[in-house]
C-alpha cells in the first residue's frame, strides 16, 4: 500500500475512534428529548458508517489492493457512496431536531434530503455500469465520475439551506449549539479542497458533533424542571413528535381524589393504582400524570367522536367510585377534552397549557358529561397564552414600557409626584396594563423578577433624563405583599438605586392591598429598611381589601394614604360626610390623604372642600409616556 493511502488511512481511523467515543457519551446522556436524542444518535451512527466505509473505500479507490475481485471492489464503492449522502441527510435533520425547527420547514427539508438521498443512491447503484459517481482508472484504482462533484455540490448546498433555515428554528441553547455544528460541518469543505489527498472532512464532523455530545442544552432540558415531574417530558415528547408532522390528536385533563378525603388518605396508596387503572381502561391511549397542575393527561390519537364517547364512559365509571386499596377514588371534577392541535396551534402553547388548567375548569358536578373547550374559554386561553409570552419577552428584554399618572397639590394644582405604571408593549397584543400581566407573573412565580427589572426600568429612565424627572418631588412605585416576601428585597432595591445614582429620597413604594402584610413578619424590617434610605412610604387602595386599618396601624412609617376609587366614588355619591369623616380619620393617624381615581371637575372640587391633601386621576391627564410627561410637566410647573 503506497505511503499517502497509509497517511490518509490513520487520519480515517483517527476520526473514527473519535467519533466513536463522542457516540458513547452522548448514549450516556439523560435528559434530553427522546426525539432529539434519537436524532443524535443516528447522525452519530451514520458518521461512524461512512467514516469507517472511508477507511475500506480509500485503498481500493487508490488500487492499493489489486488482490480484491471487482465485483466487491464495486460493492464497496457503492456502500461507501450511499454512506456519505445519507451522513448529510441525518446531519441536516439532525441540527434542525437538535434546534427545534418548525414542522413545516423541517418537513420540507426532509423532502429535500430524501430527492438528495435518492438522487444519489440510484446514480451509485448504477456506476458500476455507467461510471457515474466513479469509474475505473487508466492507471488503475478508480476516479471520480461526471456526477461526483455536482452531487457532492448539493449535498454542501442543502447543508447551507439547513443553516439558514437554522434561523427560523426556537431560540435558545438547542439552536446555538445546532448552528455551532453546521458552521463547524461547512469549514470542513475549504479544509478537505485545501489539504488535498490528506482528508481532514472526518477530524471537521467529529469536532462539529463535539457540542451536542459533551453536554450541550437540548430542548426540553428546561421545560418543567421546576415541578422535577419525568411525566411533564415524557408528554412533551409525545406532543413534539405530533406537533412536528401535524397529527390530530386529543387530549382530556381529569382530577381525581379519594373519596373519603377527610380520611387523609396518603397519595401514594391510590396515584399509582389509578394511574394503572385509567392505563387498563383506556388501552388506546397514552395516561400521564402531572403533579404540579394534580390531574392526569389522557392523550389519544383517535377521532374526536371516538374519543368524546370513551371519555364518557370512563367518567360514568369513575362517578361510581374505583375501589384502590383502601381507598374508594372518584372524579372530583367533570372531564375536560381538548382538540390539541386546534387548542394551541404552536407546541410551546401546548405545554404552557398544562400550567393554565386552573383557569378552565369546567363548571358543575363531576358527574356532569365530559366538556370540550367552547371557543369563549378558547379564546380566554390563546390570550392568556399571548399575555405570558410578552411577559416573558419583557423580563428577556429587562425593560417594561413606563408610563407616569401625575398626583397633584390640592390645593396648588401644581405635580409633585408621579406614579408609575408598567406597561408591556406588544406588537401583537398592543399596549399591555398590570391588570393583564401581574396576575399572570404571581401564578406563574414572576412577581420577584418581575418587580426587580420594573424597578430597573424606572432607575434607568431616571438615570438618562435626570433633569425631567427633577420637576417633581418624588416618584413612587407599587410595591406588592409577594416581593416584600423577600427577604433582601430592601438591600437590593438600595444597592439597585445606589449604582444608578438615584437618590432614594427621590423614591416612593406604595404598598398594595392583594394581601395581608401579616403573612409574613418581614415586612415591618423591610420597610424599616427602605424608610430609613430616605424613601417615602404609602398606603395604596385604603379602604378595599387587605388595606384597612390595620395596614395604617402596622406601618407607621407610611406618610401617605391613598383612598379606593371606588370607595371614594361611592362615599361621594351617597354620603359625602362618609368620605369627610375618613379622610379626617387618615389626618388624625398623622397621615396625608391622596384621592386617586378623580375623572371630572366636580369631584376633584368636592375632595378639595373635603380636606384631601393631593389628587390623581383621568380628569387631570391620562398616563403618560416621557414625552407626553415632559409637555404636561412643563405646562403644569411653567
Amino acid at each position: 500500500m503506497e505511503p499517502f493511502v497509509h497517511y490518509n488511512i490513520y487520519f480515517q481511523m483517527a476520526g473514527f475512534v473519535f467519533l466513536a467515543a463522542l457516540a458513547l457519551v452522548s448514549l450516556l446522556r439523560q435528559g434530553a428529548h427522546t426525539l432529539t436524542r434519537t436524532a443524535l444518535h443516528r447522525l452519530f451512527a451514520s458518521a461512524m458508517t461512512a467514516t469507517a466505509l472511508d477507511v475500506l473505500a480509500t485503498p481500493v479507490r487508490a488500487g492499493a489492493w489489486p488482490w480484491l475481485p471487482g465485483w466487491a471492489a464495486h460493492l464497496l464503492l457503492v456502500v461507501w457512496l450511499i454512506s456519505q449522502y445519507l451522513f448529510f441527510a441525518c446531519f441536516v435533520l439532525g441540527i434542525l431536531f437538535l434546534a427545534k425547527a418548525p414542522g413545516p420547514r423541517l418537513r420540507r427539508m426532509m423532502q429535500l434530503t430524501g430527492v438528495l438521498c435518492f438522487a444519489g443512491t440510484v446514480a451509485a447503484l448504477l456506476s458500476p455500469w455507467l461510471g457515474l459517481l466513479y469509474r475505473p482508472g487508466p492507471a488503475g484504482g478508480f476516479e471520480n465520475g461526471p456526477l461526483a462533484l455536482p452531487l457532492m455540490a448539493c449535498c454542501w448546498l442543502l447543508l447551507v439551506v439547513g443553516c439558514l433555515w437554522l434561523r427560523c428554528a426556537q431560540s435558545g441553547p438547542g439552536r446555538r449549539c445546532a448552528a455551532c455544528m453546521a458552521g463547524l460541518l461547512l469549514t470542513g469543505l475549504p479544509l478537505q479542497l485545501a489539504a488535498g489527498g490528506v482528508r481532514l472532512f472526518w477530524f471537521i464532523t467529529a469536532l462539529a458533533l463535539l457540542p451536542a455530545a459533551l453536554g450541550a442544552p437540548l430542548p426540553g432540558n428546561q421545560i418543567h424542571t421546576a415541578s422535577r415531574c419525568p411525566n411533564y417530558r415524557a408528554l412533551v415528547d409525545t406532543l413534539w413528535d405530533f406537533y412536528q408532522f401535524r397529527k390530530p390528536y386529543c387530549l382530556a385533563f381529569l382530577r381525581i381524589a379519594p373519596a373519603n378525603d377527610a380520611g387523609g388518605a396518603q397519595s401514594a396508596a391510590w396515584m399509582a393504582p389509578a394511574a394503572a387503572r385509567l392505563r387498563a381502561s383506556l388501552p388506546r391511549c397514552t395516561v400521564f400524570f402531572l403533579s404540579q397542575a394534580d390531574r392526569f393527561v389522557v392523550f389519544s390519537r383517535g377521532s374526536r367522536e371516538g374519543f368524546s364517547s370513551q371519555m364518557a364512559e370512563l367518567a360514568s365509571g369513575l362517578n361510581e367510585g374505583w375501589l384502590l386499596g383502601e381507598c374508594t377514588v372518584t372524579l372530583t371534577q367533570p372531564a375536560l377534552l381538548m382538540d390539541g392541535l386546534r387548542c394551541a396551534p404552536e407546541l410551546d402553547q401546548a405545554i404552557l397549557l398544562l400550567d393554565l388548567l386552573e383557569e378552565f375548569t369546567p363548571d358543575g358536578p363531576a358527574h356532569a358529561a365530559p366538556q370540550w373547550v367552547n371557543d369563549q374559554a378558547l379564546a380566554r386561553l390563546q390570550r392568556t397564552l399571548a399575555v405570558r409570552r410578552a411577559l416573558t419577552g419583557a423580563l428577556e428584554r429587562g425593560r417594561f414600557a413606563l408610563r407616569y399618572l401625575p398626583v397633584l397639590d390640592a390645593r396648588t394644582g401644581k405635580p409633585v409626584q408621579l406614579e408609575v405604571l408598567p406597561r408591556i408593549d406588544d406588537e401583537q397584543l398592543g399596549l399591555l396594563g398590570p391588570d393583564a400581566f401581574v396576575p399572570i407573573a404571581e401564578r406563574c412565580g414572576l412577581t420577584e423578577r418581575m418587580g426587580a427589572v420594573i424597578f430597573d426600568s424606572l432607575l434607568a429612565a431616571m438615570a438618562a433624563d435626570p433633569e425631567l424627572f427633577s420637576r417633581v418631588e418624588r416618584v413612587s412605585i407599587n410595591l406588592s405583599p409577594l416581593q416584600l416576601a423577600e427577604p433582601d428585597l430592601a438591600d437590593r432595591f438600595i444597592q439597585m438605586a445606589r449604582e444608578k445614582g438615584v437618590p432614594c429620597s427621590r423614591l416612593a413604594f406604595e404598598l398594595t392591598e392583594s394581601r395581608s402584610l401579616r403573612q409574613n413578619d418581614g415586612v415591618p424590617r423591610l420597610i424599616r429598611q427602605l424608610f430609613a434610605a430616605g424613601a417615602a412610604i404609602a398606603v395604596d387602595d385604603f379602604g378595599a381589601g387587605h388595606s384597612n386599618l390595620t395596614r395604617i396601624l402596622d406601618l407607621p412609617e407610611a406618610g401617605a394614604v391613598k383612598l379606593d376609587r371606588y370607595v371614594m366614588r361611592t362615599c361621594l355619591s351617597r354620603d359625602p360626610r362618609l368620605l369627610a369623616h375618613l379622610i379626617n380619620f387618615v389626618h388624625d393617624c398623622g397621615k396625608l390623604v391622596i384621592a386617586q381615581g378623580v375623572e371630572s371637575r366636580q369631584q376633584a372640587q368636592q375632595l378639595v372642600q373635603l380636606g384631601a391633601d393631593y389628587l390623581q386621576g383621568f380628569y387631570y391627564t391620562m398616563p403618560l409616556d416621557e414625552a407626553g410627561l415632559r409637555r404636561f410637566l412643563h405646562c403644569g410647573t411653567g
